[in-house]
């Protein structure tokens, strides 16, 4: 190319090859606007286009058809794309490029909308528009359409009455026993879906994210993740902590009608061991947000005939937990947990810690929460233990 690859023409040549390739490898458009340039640089593209170079300091503007002509009827004979191309290699039509990933990307999201899981939750519809929105995904994995798909995959496989291991969960979909782990793209994926359905933030630590998953059905260790109960059928009558493992291969007898009671502290359980022993009934301890093992406990009591019933810290804490409860297993039944139970602990003068944090709302009794936000004050298990071992003695709930 001669003189053309001299330095002096570099400004010219890189900031016309970005404007060709950036308008669809168009040369028509405002002129380039050449700014900075040494007065060897000025004089050189001045020269070859033919015009007065601009005072010192002055930009240079030039015309992309201009210049094609003036090299095409120059000793060069070619326009202006072929010596871009022979000067720095093959020209990119970026804004085809463009259009190209952008329709690819469109087919992409569409064939996610059209996954079973978001047929069965379409709220899952809303989850894709977000992450394709804010480009969570490509933040993750590059935006490799496979990690979306498989957290697809994984959330089709969560249903209510179905309980899994995390690493076993991982083999049999990602095909890799790690690929749910924190930090990993298709696992990151479906906490963040799990969190957004539920409309809690996405969990800041590994106690959250387990959390996350037990929600879901789904235990990160089957051995460490356990449930405390007292009189369970099938195991010794007494206080017991039963692993995950344990609980999910146990299938209780089925006993309609039979009442099961609940409760958010192991203070009740003890109480009822010391009281009762074998007279229990069926008593289960969720001992705060409750456990895969908790819930799949109750919800197999549910399936084979009992009637849950559930008591609960009064305070706000407690009422986030309850609606935990409620949300998981729809069947279940407050138990001495309403407005008229907490309005009663109050009068009796049981209140003495004030209430703190965020209000939550009760599951099962409107008046509950606004009951509260009035007295201001909390009422523990503990301070009730009494009225609860009345109920757990007759085998049934009296009140909420």
């Amino acid at each position: 190319m001669g003189l053309l690859d001299r330095p002096a023409f570099k400004p010219l040549w890189a900031s016309a090859r970005r404007r060709v390739e950036l308008n669809g490898l168009s040369l028509d458009g405002t002129p380039l606007i050449l700014k900075g340039l040494t007065n060897e640089e000025s004089d050189a593209i001045a020269g070859l286009l033919g015009v007065r170079r601009p005072s010192p300091g002055a930009p240079l503007r030039v015309s992309l058809t201009a210049l094609d002509r003036t090299l095409r009827s120059s000793a060069v004979g070619q326009g202006l794309l072929e010596v871009l191309s022979m000067l720095g290699g093959p020209i990119v039509d970026r804004r085809a490029a463009k259009t190209s990933r952008e329709a690819e990307r469109a087919d992409r999201w569409a064939s996610h909308r059209a996954h079973p899981a978001v047929e069965n939750d379409n709220r899952l519809a809303g989850w894709l528009d977000l992450v394709a929105t804010t480009g969570f995904d490509r933040r993750l994995s590059g935006g490799d359409a496979a990690a979306v798909d498989a957290a697809l995959d994984v959330l089709a496989m969560l249903k209510s009455d179905t309980y899994y291991r995390l690493p076993v969960l991982a083999a049999e979909v990602v095909r890799d026993s790690h690929g749910l782990d924190r930090g990993r793209p298709v696992g990151t994926l479906v906490v963040h879906a799990l969190s957004w359905l539920c409309g809690e933030p996405f969990p800041q630590d590994a106690a959250d994210l387990r959390r996350v998953w037990a929600d879901a059905g789904v235990a990160c260790d089957d051995l460490s993740c356990d449930v405390l109960v007292l009189n369970l059928p099938g195991f010794a009558t007494e206080p017991l902590r039963l692993t995950l493992r344990q609980v999910m291969s146990w299938q209780p007898p089925e006993m309609a009608r039979t009442v099961a009671f609940a409760c958010e502290n192991p203070a009740v359980v003890a109480a009822a061991s010391d009281h009762l022993g074998e007279a229990s009934p069926p008593l289960v301890c969720v001992d705060g947000m409750p456990s895969t093992a908790a819930l799949m406990v109750l919800d197999r009591l549910s399936e084979h005939g009992h009637i849950i019933r559930y008591h609960g810290d009064f305070d706000w804490s407690g009422l986030t937990i309850a609606a935990v409860i409620a949300r998981k297993l729809p069947a279940a039944t407050p138990w001495r947990y309403g407005a008229r139970d907490y309005e009663s602990a109050i009068a009796a003068g049981l209140g003495t810690v004030e209430l703190a944090g965020r209000p939550s709302r009760s599951p099962w009794d409107v008046q509950l929460s606004g009951a509260m936000e009035v007295a201001g004050l909390a009422i523990y298990e503990e301070q009730v233990l009494s009225e609860l071992l009345v109920d757990l003695e007759r085998g049934t709930p009296r009140g909420n």
